[in-house]
């Protein structure tokens, strides 16, 4: 079952794409009497409205498709789980615009109280350090803070495929670890890359260096695929694995790879058909394959 963190998501994913280009009045520029900033900084709290100008009776800018879809007023908002650019500042207010994640950026920018901002708090290396207040918490994660907290920074800092990492997406495993060792994940990386990264209570709690995950070397994958396909074939001797024409290798930001080809064999009526065949591997070997007939 899919956590309430994933579900959020979900929603707000849905809801982000659905609005695509439509918004409503935008957010006032910066002015002659606006201070430069563009400061990359933080969001205390969650569900902080963005504004049309710079003071509390302004209009409130309006998610205008979330509107149309939920049949009731919807607001652009920021949380916790993001990170912003603060383009300018004028009195106690902050224009901001999202930096991440990246479906937001086009659409949230608008002025929000300074006060609901906060700096990124950062190692000796520069490399930015998360807090509690970056994540979300519920009964099951909470009793793990320190742990997620802890682990996320380290998969931040030692996952060099998690550069960009959304603390607010860590959760609970429900199908990896258990009661006494539970294992947590966290979503890195932007668009077609997007992975979870998993780690441990232990992993965390003994050091245990969280990087990347190492790819079956290719010519393995290849040959691990083929022989899957031949040991399918009703007559082997007749098994043909195409190595060029239909192959094609993909490594993916978990550490998994995706072998895809085609085969051909002679069935009992000495037929020759044609199958194409997906295969799924990591380090360690195949972890499933999928035959299907060519059309």
């Amino acid at each position: 079952m899919p956590s309430p963190v994933t579900n959020t998501l979900l929603v707000a994913l849905a809801i982000v794409a659905l609005h695509g280009e439509a918004q409503a009045a935008s957010a006032e520029p910066c002015g002659s009497g606006s201070t430069k900033s563009g400061q990359t900084l933080r969001v205390n709290g969650s569900d902080v409205v963005l504004h049309a100008a710079p003071n509390a009776k302004s209009e409130k800018l309006i998610n205008q498709k979330a509107t149309q879809i939920l049949k009731t007023t919807q607001y652009l908002t920021i949380d916790n789980t993001v990170t912003v650019i603060e383009e300018c500042t004028q009195g106690e207010w902050s224009r901001v615009r999202v930096k991440e994640p990246d479906w937001l950026q086009n659409s949230h920018i608008g002025w929000v109280q300074s006060r609901s901002l906060r700096g990124q708090k950062k190692d000796s290396g520069g490399t930015v350090t998360f807090t509690e207040a970056d994540f979300v918490w519920d009964k099951k994660t909470s009793p793990h803070k320190k742990a997620i907290v802890a682990g996320v920074n380290k998969v931040h800092r030692e996952n060099s495929r998690c550069k960009t990492i959304d603390p607010g997406s860590a959760y609970i495993s429900s199908s990896k670890g258990s009661p006494s060792d539970p294992v947590f994940y966290v979503t890195c990386g932007t668009g077609a890359s997007v992975f979870n990264a998993f780690f441990s209570k232990s992993e965390v709690e003994k050091g245990t260096a969280l990087v990347a995950a190492k790819h079956i070397d290719r010519s393995r994958a290849i040959d691990l695929c083929e022989s899957h396909a031949k040991s399918k074939a009703n007559h082997p001797s007749t098994f043909s694995f195409s190595r060029v024409m239909d192959l094609a290798v993909n490594e993916h930001p978990n550490g998994r790879t995706t072998v895809t080809s085609s085969f051909t064999a002679k069935n009992s009526f000495n037929l020759e058909l044609k199958h194409n065949i997906r295969c799924l591997l990591d380090a360690n070997g195949l972890i499933e394959a999928n035959i299907s007939e060519a059309k």
